[in-house]
């Protein structure tokens, strides 16, 4: 599956979940198939504050690109 220049292996997607979908659940999932994992929505005015457990949702590897 395509979407644009990005070249998915198949169509599974993984949608945002508040509190569920960090990096260790992406990783687990891609292991078993997912072609696109999302992080989850976080606060606009946690990132602005710079509050830890915002910051952490947002955490990213090699394999989300």
């Amino acid at each position: 599956m395509n979407i644009g220049r990005l070249v998915l292996k198949n169509n599974v997607f993984l949608s945002p979940m508040a509190g569920i979908t960090d990096l260790p659940f992406r990783r687990i999932v891609r292991e078993f198939g997912c072609g696109l994992a999302f992080t989850e929505m976080v606060s606009a005015n946690g990132l602005l504050r710079g509050m830890g457990k915002t910051c952490r949702y947002l955490d990213s590897s090699a394999a989300d690109r």
